[in-house]
């Protein structure tokens, strides 16, 4: 009987003995995954930053070429402008000058 409770105990020790080399195992482990996790989280986070800079560059690319678009628009328009502000310039012109020279023939008739 007591050679059974000495098995017994020997037994014990040992279920201790695999516990506590499996919880430092666990620990061990744990301890990797965090460190693993700490690298993959600075990894995606690098990532998103610099996937966010892309898209900033490609949206400033974007904006530049929709202002440049907007500026030749701009120009284009007040070119046409200032082709039909001329052309209504010289029409009045021409009005004017007539009517001035009417003016003038009028008074030379009527002396």
């Amino acid at each position: 009987m007591l050679e059974v409770l000495k098995k017994i105990k020997e037994k014990q020790q040992e279920a201790k003995k695999i516990i506590n080399d499996a919880s430092i195992e666990a620990q061990k482990i744990k301890q990797g995954l965090v460190q693993k996790s700490i690298a993959v989280n600075e990894e995606v986070y690098l990532f998103e930053i610099a996937q966010a800079e892309k898209r900033a560059d490609e949206l400033q690319k974007s904006s530049s070429l929709g202002i440049d678009q907007e500026i030749k628009q701009i120009r284009i328009r007040g070119e046409q402008n200032a082709k039909e502000i001329e052309i209504k310039a010289k029409a009045n012109h021409e009005i004017a000058v007539n009517n001035i020279l009417e003016m003038i023939f009028n008074r030379s008739e009527k002396k």
